[in-house]
């Protein structure tokens, strides 16, 4: 399986590496999927945790995890990039570390 390019940590409900089974999550989805694929804010995670779960980030209650990727994802993107919070909204839109 080729590897993908991917900035975060492992976290308790994702991983940095696609593992049989996992799938890919964009951070930054809708207009900014591919941004985030291309600066490597991408996770894989289980598919229940994904889509396939109320729980999930794109789930009926998914919307804490969802936010807690964002805003990982922002700090990770920050400190890789040497970006202040006004490059990442520029980049993304919006500040997620004050939510």
């Amino acid at each position: 399986m080729k590897e993908e390019y991917c900035i975060m940590p492992c976290g308790l409900f994702w991983c940095n590496k696609r593992y049989e089974g996992l799938v890919r999550h964009e951070i930054f989805f809708g207009p900014y999927r591919q941004k985030s694929i291309n600066l490597g804010l991408v996770v894989f995670l289980k598919p229940t945790m994904h889509n396939m779960g109320d729980y999930g980030v794109h789930g009926k209650y998914g919307h804490k995890f969802d936010l807690m990727l964002k805003q990982a994802g922002q700090k990770v993107a920050m400190q890789k990039y040497g970006w202040d919070t006004q490059k990442f909204i520029e980049e993304f839109g919006k500040n997620y570390l004050e939510n």
